[in-house]
């Protein structure tokens, strides 16, 4: 069933971190809060053991799929062949899904922005490449507009029909460059939909712009 609603959101709550960037650190990335945020209000249905798709417009600012893609293909390209293959693992086995790497780089919680930091260094990648994939998140997120959720519905495992809720992982924060500051929010392409979260979601974050 398609629908198309302008719904409500709850997103994980902000941890209040201290933004203990170093004077010395001019480009860096910290992580507000991360974890499964709901939709609500939408009014679709998906009967038993059928698949629908669903259309949502969002009002809260956010990367889109295409953009986190690009992020991903960037910081891939600077990880070593094991730490890949990790990231992928990762991707196919958690609910963060698509944005995996990103939960990666802030421990799986909130993050200051040395702890992100430190992250990405033991993870092999250099203080020139941290800058480079920093600068490009802040590129992306001074150019983030309201979104478009346009996922599909796999309902075929379950007896009963589902509605309402969709689930999906979320990390925001705060990047900061020789540009200045600049928020940001990322939100996964797979997650889960009915209120009881039994059917699975996949799809794309879409701009409005």
């Amino acid at each position: 069933m398609n629908t198309s609603a302008v719904v409500s959101f709850s997103f994980p709550d902000k941890t209040g971190l201290l933004k203990d960037l170093p004077e010395d650190v001019k480009t860096a990335f910290d992580v507000d809060a991360q974890g499964v945020g709901s939709f609500t209000g939408l009014s679709y249905t998906v009967p038993a053991h059928t698949r629908g798709t669903l259309t949502a417009k969002i009002q809260t600012l956010a990367m889109t799929s295409n953009d986190v893609a690009t992020l991903n293909e960037l910081v891939m390209s600077m990880l070593s062949a094991t730490q890949r293959n990790e990231v992928k693992e990762h991707e196919e086995t958690n609910v963060s899904a698509n944005i995996s790497v990103w939960s990666i780089f802030g421990g799986g919680a909130s993050a200051s922005y040395s702890k992100t930091k430190d992250t990405m260094h033991s993870m092999g990648l250099t203080d020139e490449q941290i800058t480079i994939i920093v600068n490009k998140m802040m590129d992306i997120a001074i150019n983030m507009s309201t979104v478009e959720l346009n996922f599909e519905i796999d309902n075929t495992d379950n007896d009963y029909s589902v509605s309402g809720d969709l689930q999906l992982y979320t990390i925001s924060g705060t990047i900061k460059t020789d540009k200045g500051t600049a928020e940001y929010r990322m939100l996964a392409d797979r997650g889960t939909a009915g209120s009881d979260s039994s059917a699975k979601a996949n799809g794309n974050i879409i701009s409005l712009k």
